[in-house]
């Protein structure tokens, strides 16, 4: 039994797809297909039951990939300690990130780090926060950045904060408002709102806000990007809350930004498991709190 068949088992369990998986690990299908009927044969069981829609586990297959992630990340760390004796740092680090975090200019970060360890590959998957803490307890991913719920982080991560979003309202330049460098929310209540999706963590923050300003926003519609809701700003279809660093990074004519008399203020930190013992997930971790400050 193989890692590099412990980890093809885990991609096709993940994309539920042998396709999606030999594209994820960089390997053609019918490879990835042969060593997984391979080792099937060698257990003696089927961890896959395949249909013209993908792949499904079995019960076996379920059992199988609950032990091989703890696995697979001992012997991602314990390489990653052997290098550490070689003087170099090396392995594959699993990222993940949500859609916002020019605050703490994670382009910037990145490009840094794998700069100062040219060793380290890097795999990026973007996602919310919460799709974001699964992955960290399933061990798909090292480590994660993303935002600090207002209901806190669950009992097995940890969590340390490296910036913040603060919030500001986009009005078209035809807006009523648009002739004030300041507004209250309370004063938006009549107002079309442009809203992140539902289970986001600013989704969370905007509509609490709103609710102690005293009214339920009319949400017209909802974009998990805040570059998209500045277009629908310019378009006319409403007004949207959105992080200050989204102006200064795509400017848009026809779109104006407003301060708020109330302080929205969205927590970006990076997230990684209380139980990892991985030198290259502490090494990152501890990266990004120098970059931070």
């Amino acid at each position: 039994m193989e890692l590099y068949t412990m980890r093809y088992v885990l991609a096709v369990a993940e994309h539920e797809s042998f396709s999606l998986a030999a594209q994820a690990c960089h390997v053609g299908q019918p490879a990835l297909s042969q060593q997984v009927s391979r080792l099937e044969k060698e257990l003696g069981v089927a961890l896959f039951t395949r249909n013209s829609r993908g792949a499904v586990l079995t019960e076996a297959g379920r059992e199988f990939v609950q032990m091989a992630q703890e696995i697979v990340q001992r012997a991602d760390a314990l390489q990653a300690k052997m290098s550490l004796f070689a003087g170099v740092r090396r392995g594959t680090l699993n990222l993940g990130i949500i859609t916002s975090l020019q605050c703490i200019d994670f382009g910037g970060l990145l490009s840094a780090f794998c700069g100062s360890y040219p060793e380290v590959s890097v795999n990026i998957t973007q996602d919310g926060t919460y799709r974001l803490f699964e992955k960290l307890l399933d061990r798909k991913l090292d480590a994660a950045f993303l935002n600090r719920p207002a209901s806190g982080i669950p009992s097995g991560l940890e969590f340390v904060r490296l910036g913040e979003d603060v919030y500001s309202l986009a009005v078209p330049t035809i807006h009523p408002l648009a002739k004030r460098d300041q507004v209250s929310l309370e004063e938006l209540r009549d107002e079309h709102f442009i809203f992140h999706q539902t289970g986001q963590v600013a989704s969370e923050l905007c509509l609490a806000a709103c609710r102690k300003a005293g009214f339920e926003p009319n949400i017209v519609c909802r974009s998990a990007s805040p570059t998209t809701g500045l277009y629908m700003v310019r378009g006319g279809l409403g007004v949207a809350l959105l992080p200050s660093e989204e102006f200064e990074a795509h400017r848009l004519n026809g779109v104006l930004e407003l301060k708020l008399k109330e302080r929205i203020v969205k927590e970006v930190g990076i997230a990684w498991r209380k139980d990892t013992a991985s030198p290259l997930v502490d090494t990152a971790v501890q990266f990004a709190r120098e970059w931070a400050r």
